[in-house]
């Protein structure tokens, strides 16, 4: 149904139009994303991340009001990044701090189909349902043709970390997973920086819980899906807004200033 998820973004190669991300829009001038989403991939799996790894703003765009995957929707808008920023904290070989921020070039046309979603409040809880929406392969088969959504219980830590202590792989404080013990429901390859939202009753509102990061396979027994907890980034999203927004405010008024003087 077209307008399931009005927050989510497309992320696509300009050159070859295929999409490879998801995203989500904060306000009307931001996106939310996962920080893999934004760099090449590296050869060594412990190399350091230099910012010729990074992609250009130009190298892809981000499409807002779409729903089907390769078929151009009336309701969607087609806009570039001015600003990649990648959580300072991120580490490449375990996912940690997976969570990145996209300022866009220009504002976005707000509508049914384009809105924001909001950032949490409070922290998702183990049992919470949320949904997760993505055009990302189906079982690591195909995409699908239109954007998918799935509802899926958020699991406690702990029981999450267990599943993946048997790999060698250990999940960081600011993880969360969701699913069933069972499998079935899951994000997949091209889900990643896509959105977990939980809805508040009380508020009326959807917030931004998570942020799909990782995981092994897609749908398997004991194998949750790994999201980066947007909650736990909330101060550094905000801060990270709030200086760049300040600092083009100062850079107008002194532009400003000058076009008078002169």
């Amino acid at each position: 149904m077209r307008g399931i998820s009005p927050w989510i973004a497309m992320l696509s190669h300009t050159s070859t139009n295929a999409p490879f991300c998801g995203g989500s829009l904060i306000g009307d001038k931001w996106i939310v994303t996962a920080a893999h989403c934004l760099h090449h991939q590296l050869e060594e799996e412990n190399a350091v991340l230099t910012e010729e790894d990074l992609f250009t703003p130009s190298s892809f765009n981000i499409i807002l009001g779409k729903h089907r995957t390769f078929i151009t929707d009336d309701t969607e808008q087609v806009l570039q990044a001015k600003h990649l920023i990648l959580h300072p904290k991120y580490k490449t070989s375990t996912f940690q701090n997976d969570i990145a921020l996209v300022e866009l070039s220009r504002k976005a046309y707000l509508h049914d189909y384009v809105i924001p979603v909001c950032l949490p409040e409070v922290e998702v809880q183990p049992d919470n349902f949320v949904m997760v929406s993505g055009w990302g392969k189906q079982f690591l088969k195909k995409r699908p043709a239109a954007l998918m959504e799935i509802e899926i219980p958020v699991v406690e830590f702990d029981v999450c970390n267990a599943g993946y202590l048997s790999l060698g792989r250990v999940l960081t404080e600011d993880m969360l997973c969701a699913g069933f013990k069972e499998g079935g429901k899951d994000a997949c390859s091209g889900d990643s920086g896509g959105p977990m939202v939980t809805f508040n009753h009380q508020t009326k509102n959807w917030y931004l819980a998570g942020v799909v990061s990782w995981g092994v396979g897609c749908g398997e027994t004991d194998k949750y899906g790994v999201y980066s907890n947007v909650y736990k980034n909330v101060d550094w999203i905000k801060n990270k807004k709030y200086n760049i927004l300040a600092s083009e405010s100062e850079n107008d008024s002194r532009l400003g200033d000058a076009d008078l003087i002169g």
